[in-house]
């Protein structure tokens, strides 16, 4: 199994050199974890900060009403979403007060005394700030440089075992199939929704789903030139036919083809129009590869295993995680999408993550109750409302949601209980707390307000606890109709009251021109509402000098971005051209993004 050598030379050990080459990835691995050290002990101010986040609960909870359950609660005179049908805003009918009147008084809490404080890293030093621009700067939609600097590096560390003293690609096949099977472990650990790398260096798995891609890419080249090249060999010796009868070899070509079959099914459009082939084709092929390497040869079996090991692991961990509960499913047209609310599932998530859930009701048709969609959490933990999403209608299951939310009657008002498994909570902002900085700006696009909405409610709950840094906190808010705004008023509303130390405010922004909308009187305090995109840079900046101007020791800005693709580039591009000035008097900012789901 070694590869050959030149004349007088000693030959190479291909399965030695590989196996060194995974030493030296793991060696970097632990390089990087230990670099993100000092970003991890800040988070244990708090146990909760290392329980909260993993697995869900229940709680009984006698604290103030929550914010979105009184938007969303059905009052006399008002539909279900908690604003009037007949009368306008800001009427002055005894009948019908005014939001601030309405809702303000009930979920205004007084702030508690002797609150602490969390401590703050930031994640990277202040004299590698100016390289943190370029770093971000995208080299496609999506993609950064420092994605492609780590998928080079990668690239490069694998190079050494492909290339080190080969006499050709036709020669030294053996290496070859060695580097394809080293690789498997790292897909499926970079590809596993508990991601053992993603605990370490703490970020979800979506954050590095870009290398579980990119690897896999790699291994399938690396089986390429390893099969096609015996395949090449036998074709010379006319002896193909004679080969592939042998159990290893044709063991061999089935895991081509599965790596082909991965490959052909994986690519971005079917991902994109056709999930459930994608998914399932993974499933299929990558069980059909596994099983077909232990016939194929024993040097194989050490990644085998390993491989085996972490998908256990992540089975095991999803099982933990997973729960059947009743939930009550409305339908809110204005924002065409179904909302969700697990009044028994109230605890044990931060604000950014999400769950999967799967709707056990006929109503979703012959293979819908079947089928796994992820939902970003729009509410906060440790809440009386419980777990909520916000599921917009994107495609034929999110439509059929929407049609059986529609008809039926639950018992907590219009809508209809059903039986749900959930399975999470994943995701989430990692190491990073948001109420240990100074300033915080979430900018939010479409269906992607459910993440500024949990993120926003549990900076304002920190906030009256006296637990949290932050003295600024602005919500940026982009739609394409305005009427999308009308449904979430009250909640904005109870938001801003309720915000106890830290100054709130909430821009909303409209794309397309709304003829037929009416907004009667004035928006409360605090919430605007304008056409046009926002200016990003001027938004950072002015947020930068509130909370300068309000004092004390700086500990860095955050902005949170959930939207499409775009919107995070444009966001991160906007936040590596702010004044160098203003972003070392805050102490750095730090852009963190989320992906819709919904």
């Amino acid at each position: 199994m070694g590869g050959a050598a030149a004349d007088g030379a000693v030959p190479v050990n291909a399965q030695t050199l590989v196996y060194h080459t995974v030493i030296v990835m793991l060696a970097l691995v632990a390089l990087v974890f230990v670099l993100r050290i000092p970003r991890v002990f800040p988070r244990f101010w708090r146990v909760s900060e290392w329980t909260r986040g993993h697995f869900l609960g229940y709680t009984p909870y006698t604290g103030p009403l929550p914010a979105s359950r009184v938007a969303f609660a059905r009052v006399p005179g008002t539909n279900t979403f908690g604003y009037s049908k007949e009368m306008p805003m800001g009427s002055s009918d005894d009948s019908h007060t005014t939001y601030e009147s309405r809702y303000a008084p009930a979920v205004r809490s007084p702030p508690e005394v002797g609150g602490s404080y969390p401590p703050h890293m930031e994640p990277t030093p202040s004299f590698m700030r100016p390289m943190v621009p370029l770093l971000r700067s995208r080299v496609a939609p999506g993609f950064s440089a420092a994605q492609l600097a780590v998928c080079l590096g990668w690239l490069g560390v694998l190079l050494y075992p492909g290339i080190y003293k080969s006499t050709g690609p036709f020669v030294d096949i053996n290496r070859y199939g060695y580097i394809a099977a080293s690789q498997i472990p790292w897909i499926f650990a970079l590809g596993a929704k508990n991601n053992v790398l993603g605990i370490l260096f703490g970020m979800g798995y979506e954050k590095l789903n870009f290398l579980h891609r990119f690897v896999a890419r790699l291994a399938i080249i690396s089986a390429h030139l390893h099969g096609l090249g015996y395949i090449y060999k036998w074709c010379l010796a006319d002896s193909f036919m004679e080969e592939i009868k042998e159990p290893t070899n044709y063991y061999g070509l089935v895991i081509l083809l599965s790596f082909d079959m991965l490959l052909l099914t994986s690519v971005s459009y079917v991902r994109k129009n056709a999930y459930n082939l994608f998914f399932y084709s993974h499933v299929v092929f990558f069980h059909t590869l596994v099983i077909c390497a232990f016939s194929h040869y024993p040097q194989l079996m050490p990644y085998l295993y390993a491989a085996i090991a972490i998908y256990a692991f992540d089975k095991l961990l999803r099982f933990a995680k997973t729960r059947i509960s009743t939930a009550t499913i409305r339908p809110i047209p204005e924002l065409g999408l179904t909302r969700i609310e697990f009044p028994y599932i109230n605890k044990g998530w931060r604000a950014g993550q999400h769950v999967r859930i799967q709707v056990l009701s006929t109503a979703m048709g012959a293979t819908g109750w079947a089928q796994v969609h992820p939902f970003t959490i729009a509410s906060q933990s440790s809440s009386q409302e419980g777990l909520v999403l916000m599921c917009k209608k994107t495609g034929t299951w999110t439509h059929k949601l929407f049609a059986a939310a529609a008809m039926g009657q639950s018992e907590r008002g219009i809508g209809r209980d059903v039986k749900i498994v959930v399975e999470g909570p994943y995701g989430g902002p990692g190491f990073a707390m948001f109420n240990s900085y100074s300033a915080c700006v979430f900018v939010a696009g479409g269906s992607g307000i459910t993440f500024a909405l949990s993120a926003v409610q549990e900076l304002i709950q920190y906030d009256i606890k006296g637990e949290s840094h932050v003295r600024v906190i602005e919500l940026i808010w982009v739609i394409q109709d305005a009427a999308s705004l009308m449904p979430l008023i009250p909640q904005f509303t109870a938001m801003l009251a309720q915000c106890a130390h830290a100054r709130l405010s909430v821009s909303v922004h409209y794309t397309k021109a709304t003829g037929s909308l009416r907004l009667n009187g004035t928006l409360p305090p605090g919430l605007t509402l304008t056409a046009g995109r926002p200016r990003m840079i001027p938004a950072i900046e002015s947020t930068i000098d509130l909370a300068v101007n309000s004092g004390g020791a700086q500990s860095g800005m955050i902005i949170g971005v959930c939207g499409p693709v775009g919107l995070g580039d444009d966001v991160s591009k906007s936040a590596g051209l702010v004044d160098p000035g203003k972003r070392d008097q805050i102490g750095g900012i730090e852009v963190h993004e989320e992906y819709v789901r919904r």
